[in-house]
């Protein structure tokens, strides 16, 4: 479905699921036996514009990262603690965000 009465250039696209059944994940979480251990994980974005400090969101990072199979889970049990930080990059300079996961 497109949103195309109102405005042709922008389709509609339908939510995420952001919240997957814990089991899901991959085999490969499995292999790697730091995956039982906590981590920390730290966001890092570079932006043209910075965002209100309380307006930032790492969860669908943070989710991505559990259904590619880099953590077993995003829950207490395996993450002991996720950072946010942001900077001002110059226009001409390209955004971007860094992840750090540190067991």
């Amino acid at each position: 479905m497109t949103d195309e009465k109102t405005n042709p250039d922008r389709p509609s696209v339908p939510a995420a699921d952001v919240e997957p059944d814990p089991g899901d994940a991959s085999d490969g979480a499995k292999a790697d036996a730091r995956l039982d251990s906590r981590c920390r994980i730290r966001v890092h974005n570079r932006r043209h514009r910075l965002t209100d400090p309380s307006g930032c969101s790492d969860k669908a990072a943070v989710d991505g990262i559990v259904r590619a199979g880099v953590l077993r889970n995003d829950s207490a049990k395996y993450v002991k603690e996720i950072t946010h930080s942001q900077e001002k990059v110059a226009k001409g300079e390209p955004e971007e965000t860094i992840i750090t996961i540190t067991w």
